[in-house]
C-alpha cells in the first residue's frame, strides 16, 4: 500500500500488518466473488459452474483464514499500541465473518434444486448476490483509502452504508416477498429453510460489510 498521511502507520512492522490486512480483504473479496458465480450459475441451471464458484469460494475463504493468523500473529509480536492493536483486530474478525457467510452460502446452494424457483425470484437472487459483492468491494477500496486519503475512506464508507441501505430494501421489497411466495407454493420445508439460510448469509455479508466500513471510519477519524 501507498504511504500515506497516518502517522500511526509509518512504523515498518505497522505498515507490514495493514499490508497483511488488505491482502486478508482481498482474499474475503475472492471469497464472495466465488459465492456470486456460484449463485449466477445456480439461476442458470449450471451445476458445474456452480461447483466452480464453491470451489473458489472455499479456497478464498481458507486463504483469508491463513492471512488472518498471520495478522494475529504479527499484532502480538512486540510493542504495538494497544488501541490500534484492538482496532486491527476487530477490523481482521469482522471481515472474516464476511467470507464464512460467502462460503457458506455458496456451499448450500448445492443442496437446492433449482429447477423448483421461478424466474422472477431467480432474477432477485441474481440482482441481490451481485449488490452483496458490489458492496463487498466498495468495503475494500474503502480500506485501501485509509492509508492514502483518510478522508476519502470516510467518504467510500458512507457510500458502503448507502449501498447497504439498498441491500436491505432490496431484500424487504423483493426478495422477502418473493421467498414467502414460493415457501407457500412449494410446501418443502427442507428447501424453505436452506433458501432462508442461504439469503440470511448474503444480507450477513452486506451488514458485516457496513461494521467493517464503520471501524475504518472510526480509524480514518482518530488519525487523521
Amino acid at each position: 500500500m501507498a504511504k500515506g498521511p497516518l502517522t500511526w502507520m509509518g512504523e515498518s512492522r505497522e505498515r507490514k500488518i495493514l499490508d497483511i490486512c488488505d491482502e486478508h480483504i482481498k482474499r474475503i473479496v475472492k471469497t464472495v466473488a466465488g459465492m456470486n458465480k456460484a449463485v449466477q450459475a445456480f439461476c442458470d441451471l449450471d451445476v458445474k459452474k456452480m461447483e466452480e464458484g464453491f470451489q473458489e469460494a472455499f479456497k478464498s475463504e481458507r486463504d483469508a483464514d491463513v492471512i488472518k493468523r498471520n495478522v494475529l500473529e504479527e499484532l502480538s509480536r512486540g510493542i504495538f499500541h494497544p488501541i490500534n492493536r484492538d482496532e486491527i483486530i476487530r477490523l481482521t474478525m469482522t471481515a472474516d465473518e464476511i467470507a464464512a457467510n460467502a462460503k457458506a452460502a455458496a456451499r448450500k446452494l448445492k443442496y437446492v434444486d433449482a429447477k423448483k424457483l421461478p424466474s422472477e425470484l431467480k432474477k432477485t437472487m441474481r440482482t441481490y448476490s451481485t449488490a452483496v459483492l458490489e458492496i463487498t468491494i466498495r468495503t475494500h477500496e474503502t480500506f485501501i483509502s485509509l492509508e492514502k486519503d483518510p478522508k476519502a475512506a470516510v467518504t467510500l464508507s458512507h457510500e458502503v452504508e448507502k449501498l447497504e441501505e439498498k441491500i436491505d430494501d432490496l431484500r424487504a421489497e423483493e426478495l422477502t416477498p418473493g421467498l414467502l411466495k414460493w415457501y407457500k407454493k412449494v410446501k418443502d420445508i427442507g428447501q424453505s429453510l436452506l433458501m432462508k439460510e442461504i439469503t440470511e448469509n448474503m444480507e450477513s455479508i452486506a451488514d458485516l460489510c457496513e461494521d467493517v466500513s464503520d471501524i475504518i471510519r472510526s480509524i480514518a477519524i482518530s488519525y487523521s
